[in-house]
């Protein structure tokens, strides 16, 4: 379920990052200052996808 929820925030992260970036012709984010939220936020869900990558593969490399 992890897998699947990092697999989501990359791609919503990434989706907002391009929508940001002015490549396409979407007028969704027009003045700076209304990119600064989605900017926020594409970097909360990369990060936190980092995290459950990191946090699903950690458990294996635990000895008792």
């Amino acid at each position: 379920m992890s897998r699947l929820l990092a697999w989501l925030n990359t791609a919503a992260g990434l989706i907002l990052f391009f929508a940001m970036s002015g490549i396409t012709q979407w007028v969704i984010f027009s003045t700076p200052q209304a990119k600064v939220f989605p900017f926020l936020i594409g970097i909360l869900l990369l990060v936190n996808a980092v995290y459950l990558a990191v946090s699903e593969a950690e458990p294996y490399g635990h000895r008792s």
